[in-house]
């Protein structure tokens, strides 16, 4: 992919020598000899990232970034100060008017490659759209690691190993770290006043668990049990936290996919309040095959006292309800587990 740069500078010698950079390195080079015209270009083009000098005639830097940053057509594209001021005080104002970097003047020609880099690399990153899906998670963390500043996310993390029915944390409990499944199955569950278990997810490999009361702070609000023996990576809090609120852009992303899961969560809790036991049924053997099951391995394998909790249903009633489904062909029921045969009019059930 060839990116469009753009540089304000006033200075032609800094203009020449910057552009005959970037351009040895691939990318396509734009100038603007001051900050009015830096702008005017800006908002005609939107460069993938822009350069800027801060001291210029008509319109300086602060200026540039400032109407930019207001402009919801150019808000998002990376912003680099150039500046011959290293004083911290600068580089504090530049930083509050939304600047994502400076480079000060004179610079090394490769330090200047590697910022623009990293900045168009966060930028590719933050565009992607993540939602509440456990894959997106997954994704949302797999593309950070590729990110300088969080390599450290992967590095040297310690790994637990867990056995069935061992848990991994308990509600009331302060979370200090996140975990991340390599392999598989955790359960996460409430229990009522009355003792009774409601699961609230079932998460296998590639997912990431307990991030919800990392951010707020708070206990967990679940417990989470193993399902079968796990390796589970752990990620420190610390480590965790300098990712969600290393940039605004990073902390809005993340809030997005929290309030998908909320929302997806009060989904649920309709269904369990308007559906019927049948089509409650019906919607957890069609979401545990769409997220575990595929064409080698198509049983589902999830005890029923499990499922019955995911239904929010006695087992006794979820029993009831499965030999209706295999009477009717929908399933089969075999020793080992059971079996979706007729997918489609499975789905009818939820209409």
């Amino acid at each position: 992919m060839s990116y469009t740069i753009l540089l304000i500078e006033d200075n032609p010698e800094m203009a020449d020598n910057i552009s005959s950079i970037l351009q040895l390195a691939h990318y396509n080079v734009t100038h603007a000899c001051n900050g009015k015209a830096g702008v005017e270009l800006a908002q005609k083009i939107h460069p993938d990232l822009i350069l800027c000098d801060i001291m210029m005639p008509e319109l300086d830097g602060y200026g540039v970034i400032h109407i930019l940053n207001n402009d919801p057509d150019t808000h998002n594209i990376p912003f680099i100060f150039l500046t011959a001021k290293a004083d911290k005080t600068d580089f504090r104002s530049g930083m509050n008017l939304g600047a994502d970097d400076y480079i000060t003047k004179p610079f090394d020609s490769i330090d200047l490659l590697k910022v623009i880099e990293m900045r168009l690399k966060k930028n590719e990153w933050l565009k992607l759209n993540y939602s509440n899906t456990p894959g997106d998670v997954s994704t949302f963390f797999n593309k950070a690691r590729e990110i300088k500043d969080f390599q450290k996310l992967s590095e040297n993390r310690p790994v637990k190993n867990l056995r069935k029915k061992d848990l991994l944390f308990m509600e009331g409990q302060m979370p200090n770290d996140l975990y991340f499944i390599e392999k598989g199955q955790v359960k996460t569950y409430k229990i009522n006043y009355d003792g009774k278990e409601l699961i609230t997810g079932i998460h296998k490999e590639g997912e990431f668990l307990g991030y919800v009361p990392l951010l707020e702070d708070k206990p967990y609000n679940e417990n989470a049990e193993i399902l079968e023996d796990v390796r589970i990576s752990v990620i420190p809090k610390a480590d965790f936290l300098s990712l969600v609120y290393s940039s605004k852009d990073v902390a809005r992303k993340f809030i997005k996919m929290l309030s998908n899961n909320l929302e997806e969560m009060e989904n649920r809790l309709l269904d369990i309040a308007y559906q019927s036991v049948r089509q409650r049924v019906a919607s957890a053997l069609l979401k545990i095959h769409e997220r575990f099951q595929d064409d080698k391995h198509p049983l589902i394998t999830i005890a029923r006292k499990d499922i019955s909790n995911i239904v929010g249903t006695a087992t006794e009633s979820l029993n009831r309800t499965l030999a209706d489904f295999k009477d009717e062909g929908l399933i089969e029921i075999s020793g080992d587990g059971l079996k979706i045969i007729n997918k489609p009019k499975l789905e009818k059930l939820l209409r």
